[in-house]
């Protein structure tokens, strides 16, 4: 009776989600903005003048954990309204999806290591290690739909929300993969240039299994207001 009474609280429910969406995406932000880091502290030690390119990428691993945090804010926002387990399902996907900026922070740091050997290859590095920022944005998106009142039910139908958030979150760590794919493709696009496009297919396909996710998500929740 206390375990029941404790899940079925709107309150405790939301602040767990909250907590899940700012720590697990925080958490994935702050290791891929580290290795990034590592990175730049070699580059800069070795050209000081390459210090504010050091930042702009060891800047792309931080947005998750901002996702994460808006995330956390939207479900305080929501605390009282919101169905309960629509509020965890919301925090699981933007904090599991967020671990995507582990992928992002190797991809980053590859594509540093490569712009301190050749500042022409700027542009394309950038192309290699923002993609993994796909997996977090899938997980942002179902969160803020789950946030927005689709659900009207209780229960079952609630419960569901769950189910929705862990298959965005859980499949958007594809997005670790496609950070080391990346990463290589960066490495042989700097020794090839022609080699970007098929770098580019190669670096794409791990995003396929994140779709599998956001759209068992949508489907779950088409399935509940439907």
């Amino acid at each position: 009776m206390v375990v029941e009474s404790m899940f079925s609280n709107p309150l405790l429910l939301g602040a767990i989600g909250a907590g899940l969406a700012v720590g697990i995406a925080g958490l994935g932000s702050g290791i891929g903005a580290g290795i990034t880091g590592a990175s730049g502290a070699g580059v800069v030690a070795e050209d000081p003048s390459k210090f504010g390119t050091a930042i702009v990428f060891q800047a792309l691993p931080q947005t998750q954990g901002l996702y994460g945090f808006l995330v956390a804010i939207l479900i305080l926002f929501v605390f009282k309204t919101a169905p309960e387990w629509a509020m965890l399902g919301a925090g699981l996907a933007t904090g599991l999806a967020g671990l995507s900026a582990i992928g992002q922070g190797i991809a980053s740091s590859a594509g540093l290591g490569a712009v301190a050997e050749d500042d022409s290859i700027f542009g394309k590095a950038m192309v290699f290690s923002v993609l993994p920022e796909t997996q977090a944005i899938y997980g942002l998106l179902v969160s803020i739909l789950l946030l927005v009142g689709v659900f009207s039910g209780d229960g079952v139908a609630t419960i569901a929300a769950l189910g929705a958030g862990l298959a965005v979150g859980f499949a958007g760590l594809s997005g670790i993969g496609q950070g080391i794919t990346a990463a290589g493709a960066i490495g042989a696009t700097a020794r090839d240039s022609d080699a970007m496009g098929k770098g580019l297919v190669l670096a794409v396909m791990p995003e396929t299994f994140a779709i599998f996710g956001l759209l068992i998500a949508i489907l779950i929740m088409l399935g509940i207001m439907f």
